[in-house]
């Protein structure tokens, strides 16, 4: 059986100007969602291991917010990885994004999963959220406890001085990927 694939069917609907089903928005969100996780993962991966978490805190300073644009760009999305314990201030949270993540904190904490994903209709768009959770080692490296007079929390502090985001430990929501774009 021939199977379109998502951008294909996606690009189909939006050429004759028919409205994507719930299922379609989902799967778009879950598609963009997944190329930056893979984006950012790929290339932070291969900082630590030609240099540390050192070089992957100094790529991330430099790159990370010009790497989700580019992502939404190529995706013609509006993406965002927002937190609580937010390490860079742009990637604060609202008053209605930090009620939900405090909800999901909740769950977390009660080892229970925070919902795959919310998707929120809005006047003219729609928004997807997608949690994310510590669930690899690496993670922690920049995110888990640091020794505070360690040579990375000192880069740390020195490129976020306003840094909320470490602590963390393996399995703990350390935010969500919000994803906005239009039918």
């Amino acid at each position: 059986m021939f199977r379109l694939s998502l951008l294909s069917l996606l690009f189909s609907s939006l050429l004759y100007g028919e409205s994507l089903s719930e299922e379609q928005r989902v799967q778009k969100g879950e598609q963009v969602s997944l190329m930056l996780t893979q984006t950012l993962g790929g290339a932070l991966k291969s900082q630590l291991q030609t240099g540390g978490a050192l070089k992957a805190l100094r790529f991330c300073t430099l790159n990370a917010l010009s790497l989700t644009d580019q992502v939404g760009q190529a995706t013609d999305t509006s993406i965002k990885r927002i937190s609580i314990q937010n390490r860079n201030p742009a990637n604060g949270v609202s008053k209605e994004e930090n009620t939900m993540l405090e909800q999901w904190n909740m769950l977390v904490k009660n080892h229970k999963s925070p919902p795959p994903h919310v998707l929120v209709k809005e006047k003219e768009h729609y928004t997807f959220y997608k949690p994310i959770l510590i669930n690899n080692e690496v993670c922690l490296k920049c995110h888990g406890h640091l020794e505070a007079d360690s040579e990375l929390a000192k880069e740390i502090r020195s490129a976020y001085p306003e840094d909320k985001a470490t602590g963390y430990k393996m399995g703990d929501l350390r935010g969500v990927i919000k994803v906005v774009f239009s039918d």
